[in-house]
């Protein structure tokens, strides 16, 4: 069992202690989610998190680090939101958190496609290794235990 998360999440819980209206802070492993239902709540949101990690020795990755944005208004274009620090959060239409794809869209949204793309990926990887040798059972057997929990994994 790692240790990490859990003490990550130890160490922060005060993070997740912060409110604002209309706001929330989702903590999982090493991964931060601020969420807003305003996007003007979402530079104090912000702000307040990098004064409490600060406050912890540490920082916001912002190299690793973008705004998505979810509801009727998704297309409209926002300005990007700058730090305490002066870097910038761009606005992105795809996110990857925790292995899935957020995607900008009008209702919460998920995407698919980079789960399939790999399943298929390691599928006609399998294939070419085994070619015509194996039996359909065993090439059955094969995408069933290796390729399958690949397209599993975002569900």
């Amino acid at each position: 069992m790692l240790l990490s998360p859990h003490l990550f999440a130890v160490y922060l819980d005060d993070l997740s202690d912060l409110h604002l209206r209309g706001c929330a802070i989702i903590l999982y492993a090493d991964y931060i989610l601020l969420i807003s239902t305003s996007v003007c709540q979402l530079p104090k949101l912000l702000h307040i998190c990098e004064k409490e990690l600060s406050w912890l020795d540490m920082a916001i990755n912002f190299k690793k680090s973008c705004c998505l944005r979810v509801g009727p208004r998704c297309d409209v274009h926002c300005v990007s939101l700058q730090s305490m620090t002066g870097s910038m959060l761009q606005w992105v239409d795809t996110v990857r958190y925790l292995g899935m794809y957020l995607v900008k869209a009008k209702y919460f949204k998920c995407s698919l496609d980079y789960a399939k793309r790999s399943f298929h990926r390691a599928a006609n990887s399998t294939f070419g290794k085994i070619g015509r040798i194996a039996s359909e059972e065993s090439v059955i057997q094969l995408i069933k235990g290796k390729c399958l929990t690949i397209l599993l994994y975002g569900l």
